[in-house]
């Protein structure tokens, strides 16, 4: 996992360009509560930890229309709309161009709201609560992005523990039949807190299932080409290298907690056990 490039805009001023190019009733409606939605915007942007216990919008249920025009900031948009949403998608690093960053297993078909847009409507054009996202991930989170006050998902722009290593894999051999088994392990470097918004995403998204079976299924693959490997002269060493040098490639494309650095990284500690098989 990786962090995503925030865009970088000043966020009001997108705001009240989008504004200016709607029109009535909607521009009339959005320019009133202007100050109201730079006063959230200021919130999230600067103190997005108060987010985690806030009750409840700053747009109360009977402001209907006003929360209808928000969240149709993002739905009907304007030319700076739709030129934002694409420099969303192009700012991202290679790898989050074709992987959702939630998960790195599908496409980044769509924009997740990190805070849900139906319980506030203020951030549904908010850059940094846009997040690219793969179809399934975004339909499992949904808006489903804390419980009991506390936060459920990493969040892309925001936290910063993706140096650390808190992935990692197991290899068992049962009836000469090797398994797989990614777990994760919280590192001294990242607090309980942070480590079960970890936990918690891990959960929600079912990726340590995805992982596993993505990792057995490769597994027979990758353990036929250390075999050949072995009968092609190269030693225990050198075949442990080149595992090595796989984990290094996916860690730094894809993060070092990417399922296949981990799963390389684990072969690598069990080449004799592999090719005693």
């Amino acid at each position: 996992m990786i962090k995503c490039n925030y865009v970088g805009v000043n966020e009001f001023e997108t705001f009240e360009t989008i504004v200016e190019e709607k029109y009535n009733p909607g521009k009339t409606i959005l320019t009133n509560i202007k100050s109201r939605v730079e006063t959230s915007y200021n919130q999230y942007l600067t103190r997005f930890d108060e987010l985690e216990a806030k009750l409840s919008s700053e747009f109360t249920e009977k402001e209907v229309e006003e929360k209808n025009h928000l969240q149709g900031c993002y739905s009907s948009l304007t030319k700076t709309g739709i030129a934002l949403k694409a420099s969303i998608f192009e700012n991202q690093p290679d790898t989050l161009k074709a992987f959702c960053p939630f998960c790195l297993l599908d496409k980044p078909r769509t924009l997740d709201h990190y805070v849900g847009q139906n319980e506030f409507p203020e951030y549904s054009f908010l850059a940094k609560n846009l997040i690219p996202c793969c179809y399934d991930c975004n339909q499992v989170k949904n808006d489903k992005w804390r419980r009991n006050n506390r936060r459920r998902f990493i969040h892309f722009y925001y936290d910063n523990f993706f140096d650390y290593q808190f992935l990692f894999a197991e290899l068992t051999i049962a009836q000469e039949t090797p398994m797989i088994n990614l777990l994760l392990q919280k590192p001294i470097e990242i607090n309980e807190r942070d480590f079960q918004i970890i936990q918690w995403h891990f959960e929600d998204l079912k990726l340590l299932n995805q992982y596993n079976g993505r990792c057995n299924t490769l597994l027979s693959t990758e353990i036929k080409i250390l075999k050949q490997s072995r009968v092609n002269g190269m030693s225990e060493q050198q075949i442990e290298n080149q595992l090595l040098t796989s984990e290094k490639n996916y860690a730094d494309d894809f993060g070092i907690n990417y399922w296949k650095s981990v799963m390389f990284n684990c072969m690598s500690q069990n080449v004799h056990s592999i090719l005693s098989l």
